[in-house]
């Protein structure tokens, strides 16, 4: 990702870039303008859920990308579990999913359903 030296960032919530606003993020050791999407992808397993994402030409948010959804546009989620893209890095049959009713975030299989939202990220 190239950096935009000439984006100005709205307040988080504000409409941004096809969605909404969720703060800054890391992703791949650049910082970005993380964009939550207006879709929510109901309860799928890990597979269908990555799927989804990339239908929308996006992705499922990272661990670091949902602790960023979760302080600054928690409102915006059901008071569920919400996956992640990021596989446990010892058991390739886990991922990790995040909390919107306590924050947490644990590993389960893939083969679960939990519910998913897509995000774009912003160069900057």
């Amino acid at each position: 990702m190239n950096a935009k030296t000439d984006i100005t960032l709205p307040a988080i919530g504000a409409a941004f870039e096809g969605g909404k606003f969720g703060g800054i993020s890391l992703y791949q050791g650049e910082r970005v303008a993380l964009v939550l999407l207006p879709d929510e992808g109901g309860a799928r397993n890990h597979a269908e859920a990555l799927k989804w994402a990339q239908s929308l030409g996006a992705d499922l948010p990272t661990r670091i990308d949902l602790c960023v959804l979760y302080d600054n546009l928690r409102g915006e989620f059901k008071e569920d579990w919400h996956w992640s893209s990021e596989t446990h890095p010892r058991l390739a049959d886990y991922a990790w999913f995040q909390g919107f009713g306590h924050g947490g975030q644990i590993t389960n299989l893939k083969s679960y359903d939990f519910r998913c939202r897509a995000v774009r990220r912003v160069a900057i």
